[in-house]
């Protein structure tokens, strides 16, 4: 610990240790060292380095730091891709549209139930290590947030007895998000199926077409590291200037 402590001494301005570096190397002997004496020791260091520096110093330091934790952050987050299929529905004649998007909406909160979702994780081995350190349901809420459902067009008018929808899943690994996207499209397909034979004439129906099957994301879909950068530069830029306008009046004292 003594080491450390000297090592942090360094960092103080070559003027501040050239008058009390004596002093302070024979208090750290005499001293009993502990993590609490080694953060005062840096951020004393700290202080005095700020008092030396420029406001045009301070800002661009702040800024850079900001912009090198936000890039070290961006690397350490995973990878993930984002799988898509989309679908056609086209519902009978007489039918109206709006029906039809209720009813996969009803559908659509079945297929992403607890039970459907917790056996498409077991089936797929999804979160490894998530489901090592939570209870089932945390992993199956973490499932959630993942998948999205949209609605595109409404009653277009080639078509107004259609309407389409893209489904997506976001995972680690693109392969993986492609063939869980394409259980999730087949298992929606097939609860509509179900549901509208159930509530309506079996004559009057659903057609489902699919327009685009599930794709092989070859591009991560995140992190966006150009935005983690810009967050990054910006809350830098703002500490630094904070930092600059604190020390200013010590600066100008101590000249």
């Amino acid at each position: 610990m003594k080491r450390t402590l000297k090592f942090l001494a360094r960092l103080y301005p070559p003027r501040w240790r050239k008058r009390y570096g004596a002093e302070l190397d024979a208090l750290l002997e005499d001293a009993t060292p502990s993590d609490r004496d080694a953060f005062d020791l840096l951020w004393g260091a700290f202080k005095m380095q700020v008092t030396t520096w420029s406001f045009g110093r301070i800002t661009l330091a702040g800024s850079l730091a900001g912009l090198l934790v936000a890039a070290a952050i961006s690397f350490a987050v995973p990878l993930h891709y984002l799988s898509q299929s989309f679908v056609e529905v086209t519902a009978a004649e007489g039918t109206a549209p709006q029906s039809t998007i209720h009813l996969t909406g009803n559908v659509a909160r079945d297929v992403f139930s607890r039970d459907s979702l917790g056996s498409i994780i077991q089936e797929h081995n999804l979160y490894p290590r998530e489901r090592a350190r939570m209870p089932l349901d945390g992993v199956i809420n973490i499932m959630r947030r993942n998948i999205s459902l949209y609605s595109l067009t409404v009653a277009s008018p080639q078509n107004p007895n259609a309407f389409k929808f893209t489904v997506q899943f976001d995972y680690s690994d693109p392969r993986v998000a492609q063939e869980v996207n394409a259980e999730l499209t087949s298992r929606l397909i097939e609860g509509n199926l179900r549901m509208r034979q159930q509530q309506l004439n079996p004559g009057s129906g659903l057609q489902f077409m699919v327009l685009d099957p599930p794709s092989l994301p070859l591009k991560p879909s995140g992190p966006n590291r150009t935005q983690f950068a810009a967050v990054g530069l910006f809350a830098g830029l703002l500490a630094g200037l904070t930092l600059a306008i604190a020390f200013r009046p010590r600066r100008t004292t101590t000249v």
